[in-house]
C-alpha cells in the first residue's frame, strides 16, 4: 500500500462511482479499478458494496478510509512545514 493507493480509495469514497473517481484523478477507470481490486485482496475483505450505479463503503471500507484520511492529513501537514 502507498499513500497514492489511500487517495485513491477515499476518492472512490467520495465519488461513490468509479469512473467518476477516475476522471478527477486524471487515471483511467480500469486503472482505478484494478487499484481498487488488488488493495481489497490484499486486505482480504471488499472495501464497497457494488450496485449498477454507485459504491458504498463496506463496515471495513469506512475503517479503512477514516484511517486513510488521517494518514493522508498527516502528510498534508507534513508537506506543508516542508515548504516553509
Amino acid at each position: 500500500m502507498d499513500l497514492r493507493q489511500l487517495e485513491y480509495i477515499v476518492e472512490i469514497a467520495e465519488e461513490k462511482n468509479i469512473t467518476k473517481a477516475a476522471k478527477k484523478l486524471y487515471i483511467t477507470q480500469s486503472a482505478l479499478n484494478q487499484t481498487l481490486l488488488k488493495l481489497e485482496k490484499e486486505i482480504g475483505e471488499p472495501l464497497f458494496e457494488r450496485s449498477k450505479l454507485n459504491l458504498y463503503l463496506t463496515e471495513i471500507g469506512k475503517i479503512y478510509v477514516e484511517e486513510a484520511k488521517k494518514i493522508l492529513e498527516i502528510k498534508k501537514k507534513h508537506m506543508k512545514k516542508l515548504m516553509r
